[in-house]
């Protein structure tokens, strides 16, 4: 073989290789798809709703001798 042919056969071969993973992504991202959004939806709440969060208990009584938030659920 001469040094042209094993490129193109390195080169060929980059492509198929490519073409096959394109192929493999393609069929496995509608699966991935439900997985990736409840990931980033548990990421975007915070650590406190990676358990589902605890809604049955109330929160502690707030100490009337502590300001105000500034702001509105701050």
């Amino acid at each position: 073989m001469r040094g042209f042919e094993i490129v193109a056969s390195v080169i060929v071969i980059f492509f198929v290789v490519g073409i096959g993973v394109g192929v493999l992504l393609v069929v496995a991202l509608p699966a991935l798809r439900s997985s990736w959004r409840n990931l980033l939806r548990r990421l975007r709440y915070g650590r406190r709703n990676l358990d589902g969060g605890n809604w049955q208990e109330l929160p502690p009584p707030r100490d009337d001798r502590e300001k105000p938030p500034r702001w509105p659920g701050g």
